[in-house]
């Protein structure tokens, strides 16, 4: 493994850490930012860590030469150790403070508004009396391994085809 890479992925991992605990910790979780867009903003934020390692590698371990291959294994590398640390992260901060946040989102006007939609298209389907059993299953349903493996697909996704993207854009061979 590269040090390189290991430290970029330290890095970008403690950031976004960072990032998630300021949204938690200020009450922003329930925020249309801190909703819908906090993980993302984190997934994307990935990208130029990606290219810093292939940089960095190529310039100071390969003298300015790195191929594909080379630039590939170095960006998954740091996909993959930030993949573990975020994960382990997203697992704790689910059993320590998310479930009840999303216990209290269910609970809210706002998830009843979403209902109150569904019901409004799908009026032979969803009845008013059955918004509190849906709630409770939505509630039963909540666990850690459930809530890390939704952040963990899009990041892999978009990890995946950005490290390619970072490792083809920067490789440079020696002119024969």
């Amino acid at each position: 493994m590269n040090k390189k890479a290991f430290y970029l992925s330290l890095v970008y991992s403690l950031l976004i850490i960072v990032f998630k605990l300021y949204i938690l910790l200020g009450g922003y979780t329930l925020t249309k930012f801190g909703f819908y867009y906090s993980n993302i903003v984190g997934i994307f934020f990935i990208l130029p860590f990606l290219f810093a390692a292939v940089y960095w590698v190529r310039e100071k371990d390969y003298n300015g030469l790195i191929g594909g291959r080379e630039g590939i294994r170095v960006a998954l590398t740091v996909l993959a150790l930030s993949t573990i640390f975020i994960s382990v992260y997203n697992y704790i901060e689910f059993a320590w403070r998310f479930k009840d946040i999303a216990i209290q989102y269910y609970n809210s006007n706002e998830y009843l508004g979403i209902l109150q939609k569904q019901q409004s298209l799908y009026p032979d389907k969803l009845k008013t009396e059955d918004f509190p059993k849906i709630i409770s299953e939505q509630i039963a349903q909540l666990s850690p391994l459930k809530a890390t493996t939704g952040k963990l697909i899009p990041m892999m996704i978009f990890g995946l085809s950005g490290s390619f993207v970072a490792a083809l854009t920067l490789k440079k061979k020696a002119k024969a």
